[in-house]
Formats: structure tokens, C-alpha cells, sequence
């Protein structure tokens, strides 16, 4: 009977039954944002017609989807129903008195309708969200702070990284889930030959079903694959979440170099496409809400947009650019690029367009400095690209002090990239300066660290931040005592041999604390989801001490497994998975931190103040 019990509660659920209210009257034209999630009986000429479940395809434009899982679609001059969304079945719709204007995207098929409220819809499939309580608004600590939860490393554009061919899925299509998160071709029916992903991730096959069954991904430990959907995005907003910086990413020598991309290598170009795209996204967001501006995720160009859309109980995304040749400052043989012009006229770019954040180098060595160099297999990859890119492979000196990279191939322990900031990244950092832009240390040689700040020292400019422990702990007492700010990589709870930087969260997280001098402080983490880094594993303590569904987040939301498709996923066997376990990693972090437990939590629910108001001071330079 239990069995019984829940087949027909899978039934049930993908019905619609309120009741929606008929939509105020609207002026002639105007786009129907209204119609979104809800339910219409259709009746027009030459339309079929029955009962629509109206999905948000874009802002002002839906899927109609009936109640036996067909899709209303444009061909050959019909208006007809078809099994898949494809493009044809994207509606422009907009009011035309008490009716509504239909048009297909060639505007060679248009209708008008009659859409009344009706009950009994198939839903659209979607990723669920399994959370009790409304979002907080305004959320602020005893002594009016923000409070939130803060990823200060984050690639949701990453879909167009490498040429896009070896990413595969997306955070939103305007087809929906279905074709958003779809394997990649490459990966076949069973994870073959798919090359990159056994490189990268674990070797051997794996099911390339997405929707409905995800049953080969997303992993913690694939790195091919979309874990950015725009659902799971939602629930860690609805556990806590309140700020993201997104850093467009590209690296132009590996996406030249992976044969199945058909995106642009240009890194500035890449910029650009993926700006236009999370523009596209937090539309497509808005969309769902019913019209622009009412999603729950919005851009801050500034610390005060910021404020205001957390203080709303929104998300804020506040943009950075993480690429390998910024403003076009490659080096061939130790000869640059770039100039002081191409850099001037670069940031002033990246300004207008609403970036705030920059990091300086990354993977390879460039015209402005030496990059913090990978190690181990990795390493010996990462160095063939500074070959390609630089002609060059890394040169390594005795460290000069405590600080250190990590260790190159070739070399044994002890030795450093000798590479530092040159004259064109000194200028870069004062340049950056000037424009009030906040630099990230990370991914740059500690040699080009520590010049990066005793600039920043000088001159007593807080905007200096690591955003995921791509640089020596040994630097973070310098950067608080500058003003800036410290976020670790969204390592596993404990130690474990498949943490991406081989320590564990609460580890590093003492470690800040100690370099604080022992007091509380706002803590961002770093997940670099979708930007080739390894998430947190289960952990192993969760055997004898797991999660416990539902738990709260500390703004008391419940959180419940999240359910995507036929899938259920827990924290505590399937680690972080995709974005939206996030609020369950902290949970995790939580019990794993014993004592500490609180503390943790806290210190990481206070990142949001903690970072807006360094923004602030920042900006007030």
C-alpha cells in the first residue's frame, strides 16, 4: 500500500490545482508576463485546444505545454502539438484586449486566443526545490549588519569555457530542463568515449542520462558537467545565500587547444559573450516570476545595489573576470603583449559593463606576473599550456620565506615560481586602484602576492581579497590587516584524500580564524563550481553522525533532500553534488566542526555584511 501510496502521489504531483485569479487588464501589446506557472484552458482558431500549463520560456514568452506532456509548436504555417520543445514551440505572447496575441518565433505563425484560468494542468518537469518558509528579507544581526551566506567564486556562465564543447549542460534553457541539462554528445549513451571527462573527473563509464534520471551525474567529482542549474541556484538562495561573484572564465591556449569547442577562444570576447548570457539567465529567472525584476536574483554594480538587494531578501551577483591573458597581456619569450593603453582601455570596459573584481594571472605566467603553479598531474598539463602560451616552461627559484607556490613537476619541495608582478602589472594593480576595483590574489605566484600587497599596504587600500584559497594561508593576516577579505575553497568537512586542495574546510577555517587573532569574522567560501574544481565528498564522519533531513538553515527555512527529476539527493552520500547541497555543506560543516560548530556557521552567515561593507570602503577610496 505504500507503494501504491506514492505512485499516485508522483501522479498527483505533476497537477496544478489552484485556481489562478483572472490577470488584471492590460494595455494592447504589452508582453503577458502574468501567465507564468499557471494554468489555461485554450480555446482559439485554428489552435488546439485544452488545458496549457504556461512555462516561461523568456521574459513576455512561453512554452504551452498540454496535459498529456505535448508542446504547442509552430510548423509549416500550423500551429500543432509535438512530443519535445524545440525552438518553434517558443510563444511570444502579448495581450490583445481580453484575449492574448500568440506569435512563433518567425512570426509566420499567429493566433489569437482566449486563455482562462483553469485547474487540473500538467506541470512542466523541473528540478525541485524541497524547502519549508519564505525567504528573509532584510536579514540583519544584532548590530545591523547583513547577514548571508557569500560564494565569492562562482562560474555560472562556465557553459561557454574551452569552447564550450567540453561543458556539457547549462544553468537554464529557454526549452527547460529537459534540454538544459542533457549529456554531452561526445559522452554517448554510456560515458564513451568522452576523453575529458575521464581525464578530469574518474576514469571509466557512466550513464549520460540527465533528466529525469541523473543517474551518472552530477557527481562532487566530475567536472564536465553542468552543476550550476538555476533551480539548484535557487535553493541555496532560499538555505541562506545572499551574495555570489561570478567570474566570467576563460583560458584562450587550452579552449584553442580542445578540439570539440565552437565557442570563441578570445578571452575578452568571452567576457562579453558570457556577461550577454547571465544578463539572459537572470531574465529567464525573472521570467518565472512573472515579469522583470521579480526573480530572486539581480546584478550589483555597487556596494549599495548590493545592500539593497540583499536587504530585499534577494540574491545580489556582483561580476569578476578570471581569465589568462586579461586586457590581452599574453608573453611570448618574456616579451609582453600588451600596453598601459590596452590595460586602461581593458578595465574601462570591464567597469561600464558592471565587473568590480579581477584576478591578475591564472594557470600561466603573463605580462603582468607569475601565476601560482599547479602541481602534480595537473601541473604537468597546466605546463604544457604555459609552454604553448608563453614559449616557456615555469622557472623556479629557492622560496625566499615562509610563502610558498605549489610545487612545479619538475622540481622537488622548497622552490618557488620566480616569476614576480613585472613593471605592467604594478601598473595593472595601481590601475585597478584607481578605478576602485577589487583584486583577488588568488592563482598569482606569492612572489606577485606579496608585491600585490605591499602596494596595497602602501597606499592602504582594503579592496584586496582571496576568494578560494589559490594562495598561502601565510597571506591572509596581511589581508585583513589591509581591510580585504578571506574565502576558502568549499573543501569537504574532513579531511579527506578527495578534497581539491587536500585540507578540510573547518581546518582552513581555523586557520583564518588564528590569523584574526582568534576573534569572529565574516568568511566567504569559494565552490569554483563548474571552473574544473572538485567539490566536497561525503563525508566520512557522516556514517555514524549525518545530516538530519529536515534540518534549518540559520534563517530557520527547512530543508528537505533535493529532488531533481527521479533522483533524491543527500549530502551525506552524494557530497556536494550541485549547487543547490550548498545549504547542506554548511549543515555538514556544522557537525564536523563539533564545538566549533556554531561558530563556523556564524562566522560564514556574516560573510555577506563582512563583504559589502569592504566593497563600500572600497569604492570610498
Amino acid at each position: 500500500m505504500k507503494i501504491f501510496g506514492a505512485i499516485v502521489a508522483s501522479m498527483l504531483a505533476g497537477l496544478t490545482f489552484a485556481v489562478v485569479p483572472p490577470a488584471a487588464a492590460a494595455p494592447n501589446g504589452d508582453p503577458a508576463y502574468e501567465l507564468a506557472g499557471n494554468c489555461y484552458q485554450l480555446t482559439g482558431d485554428r489552435t488546439p485546444s485544452g488545458r496549457y500549463y504556461a512555462k516561461a520560456a523568456a521574459l513576455g514568452q512561453f512554452l504551452f505545454y498540454d496535459t498529456r506532456g505535448k508542446v504547442l509548436t509552430a510548423d509549416s504555417g500550423s500551429a500543432v502539438l509535438r512530443d519535445a520543445p524545440t525552438a518553434a514551440a517558443v510563444w511570444s505572447t502579448r495581450h490583445a484586449g481580453d484575449r492574448y496575441r500568440i506569435s512563433s518565433p518567425s512570426g509566420k505563425v499567429v493566433r489569437t486566443v482566449t486563455l482562462t484560468p483553469a485547474t487540473g494542468c500538467r506541470t512542466f518537469p523541473e528540478a525541485q526545490l524541497n524547502v519549508d518558509g519564505a525567504p528573509t528579507a532584510g536579514a540583519t544581526g544584532a548590530n545591523g549588519q547583513l547577514q548571508g551566506f557569500v560564494d565569492g567564486h562562482a562560474h555560472l556562465m562556465a557553459e561557454q569555457f574551452l569552447g564550450g564543447g567540453l561543458h556539457c549542460g547549462k544553468p537554464f534553457s529557454p526549452l527547460g530542463i529537459t534540454v538544459a541539462l542533457r549529456d554531452c554528445p561526445d559522452h554517448g549513451s554510456d560515458g564513451w568515449p568522452a576523453l575529458s571527462e575521464h581525464i578530469l573527473s574518474e576514469p571509466g563509464p557512466h550513464s549520460a542520462d540527465g533528466w529525469p534520471t541523473f543517474q551518472g551525474w552530477p557527481q562532487w567529482y566530475s567536472l564536465t558537467h553542468e552543476q550550476n542549474y538555476y533551480r539548484w541556484i535557487e535553493r541555496a538562495w532560499r538555505g541562506g545565500l545572499r551574495l555570489i561573484n561570478n567570474y566570467y572564465v576563460q583560458n584562450r591556449i587550452l579552449c584553442e587547444l580542445y578540439p570539440l569547442g565552437d565557442e570563441p577562444c578570445d578571452e575578452m570576447q568571452s567576457v562579453r559573450i558570457q556577461h550577454k548570457r547571465l544578463q539572459q539567465m537572470i531574465g529567464y529567472i525573472d521570467a518565472q516570476a512573472g515579469g522583470p525584476g521579480k526573480g530572486f536574483m539581480k546584478i550589483a554594480r555597487s556596494s549599495a545595489e548590493a545592500r539593497a538587494i540583499i536587504s530585499s531578501g534577494k540574491l545580489a551577483v556582483s561580476l569578476g573576470i578570471e581569465i589568462s591573458e586579461p586586457f590581452g597581456c599574453g608573453m611570448i619569450r618574456d616579451v609582453p603583449q600588451c600596453t598601459r593603453a590596452d590595460i586602461d582601455r581593458g578595465m574601462d570596459e570591464l567597469k561600464t559593463m558592471g565587473v568590480r573584481q579581477m584576478i591578475l594571472t591564472h594557470k600561466f605566467d603573463n605580462a603582468l606576473g607569475g601565476a601560482h603553479i599547479d602541481s602534480d598531474f595537473t601541473g604537468l598539463a597546466v605546463q604544457t599550456g604555459q609552454v604553448i602560451a608563453t614559449g616557456e616552461p615555469w622557472k623556479t627559484e629557492p622560496c625566499r620565506g615562509p610563502l610558498h607556490d605549489h610545487q612545479a613537476p619538475q622540481d622537488g619541495p622548497g622552490r618557488c615560481n620566480a616569476r614576480g608582478l613585472t613593471d605592467l602589472g604594478a601598473y595593472a594593480v595601481n590601475a585597478a586602484i584607481s578605478r576602485n576595483l577589487i583584486i583577488d590574489v588568488d592563482h598569482l605566484s606569492v612572489k606577485s602576492a606579496d608585491r600585490v600587497l605591499t602596494i596595497a599596504e602602501a597606499r592602504r587600500y582594503p579592496g584586496i581579497t582571496t576568494s578560494h584559497s589559490w594562495t598561502d594561508p601565510g597571506l591572509y593576516k596581511r589581508i585583513l590587516r589591509v581591510g580585504g577579505t578571506v574565502g576558502l575553497y568549499a573543501n569537504g568537512a574532513e579531511p579527506d584524500e578527495g578534497n581539491e586542495t587536500g585540507s578540510s574546510f573547518v581546518d582552513d577555517w581555523r586557520d583564518v580564524r588564528k590569523a584574526n587573532g582568534g576573534a569572529a569574522l565574516g568568511v566567504a567560501y569559494g565552490a569554483d563550481m563548474n571552473g574544473l574544481g572538485k567539490q566536497a565528498p561525503p563525508r566520512p564522519g557522516a556514517k555514524t553522525n549525518p545530516v538530519r533531513y529536515p534540518y534549518r538553515s540559520p534563517d530557520g527555512t527547512l530543508m528537505y533532500r533535493q529532488v531533481s527529476g527521479t533522483r533524491t539527493f543527500d549530502v551525506n552520500t552524494d557530497g556536494t553534488a550541485h549547487y543547490g547541497l550548498i545549504p547542506d555543506w554548511i549543515e555538514s560543516l556544522r557537525l564536523a566542526a563539533g564545538a566549533d560548530g556554531n561558530a563556523i556557521v556564524s562566522d560564514m552567515y556574516a560573510a555577506a555584511g563582512t563583504k559589502i561593507d569592504m566593497w563600500a570602503r572600497t569604492e570610498a577610496y
